[in-house]
C-alpha cells in the first residue's frame, strides 16, 4: 500500500492516523507543494481534483475519509463499532466534523498557520460557529472517552489534525473553554500512532 501525501497535511495526517493505528504497513510518497506537485502529473493522475492524499493498494483511491474506512475494513474494523447504533453515530460525528466544524476551525489554521489572511468578519463568523460545534461535542463528550464511548472511532481521527493546529491559533481560547472537549483532545494527542502521524 503506498500513500501520496505530505505530512503538513491535514487529510494526510488523518489517513496516517488511520494507518498507524490500524498497524498496516505503508509506504509514503511525498508530495511536494512548494514545487506545485499535487496539480503535475504524476499525481493529478491520482488525484484528478489536486489534492493530497491519494492511495494506491492496486486500485487507485482518493477522498481521506474514504481511504480510513478502505484501511480500517481491511485491518478488521477494530476502529468502527459493530454495533449499527454506534456505528451510526460514528458517521454522525464524521458529519459534523466535514460540515460544522471544519469549516470554521479552518479560517483560523488559515490565518495563523498558512499565513492566507482572513477578515475580521470572517473570524468572528468562525469563532461564533467554531463555539456552537464546541458545545455540541462538549455535551456529546460527558462521560465519555472518545465520541463513541470508550474506544477510539474513525470519528475521532477525522478532528484531529484541526485540533492539532488549532492548538497554535486563536481557536485555542475556543476550545480549551470546553473542558469535554479539552480533555479529550489530550487523550487523542497522547497516542501513540498520533504522534507517529505527526512526525513525533
Amino acid at each position: 500500500m503506498k500513500l501520496f501525501g505530505h505530512p503538513m497535511s491535514t487529510c494526510t495526517r488523518k489517513t496516517l492516523f488511520t494507518l498507524h493505528e490500524t498497524a498496516t504497513p505503508f509506504e509514503l510518497g511525498l508530495v511536494d507543494f512548494a514545487k506545485g506537485e499535487h496539480k503535475q502529473s504524476p499525481h493529478i493522475e491520482r488525484q484528478p481534483f489536486g489534492q493530497v492524499p491519494a492511495l494506491d493498494d492496486g486500485f487507485p483511491l482518493y477522498e481521506s475519509r474514504a481511504m480510513m474506512r478502505y484501511i480500517d475494513e481491511k485491518a478488521g474494523g477494530k476502529l468502527t463499532p459493530k454495533d449499527p447504533q454506534q456505528r451510526a453515530l460514528m458517521e454522525q460525528w464524521i458529519s459534523v466534523e466535514t460540515s460544522n466544524f471544519t469549516p470554521h476551525v479552518m479560517k483560523f489554521i488559515y490565518h495563523s498557520i498558512f499565513r492566507r489572511e482572513q477578515t475580521p468578519e470572517t473570524l468572528e463568523a468562525a469563532k461564533t460557529g467554531l463555539g456552537h460545534a464546541c458545545d455540541v461535542l462538549d455535551a456529546a463528550l460527558v462521560g465519555k472517552q472518545y465520541l463513541v464511548g470508550d474506544q477510539l472511532t474513525l470519528a475521532d481521527i477525522c478532528y484531529a489534525p484541526y485540533l492539532e493546529y488549532a492548538m497554535g491559533t486563536d481557536a485555542r481560547e475556543i476550545i480549551m473553554a470546553r473542558p469535554n472537549v479539552a480533555a479529550w483532545w489530550g487523550r487523542v494527542s497522547e497516542r501513540p500512532a498520533w504522534q507517529k502521524a505527526i512526525g513525533r
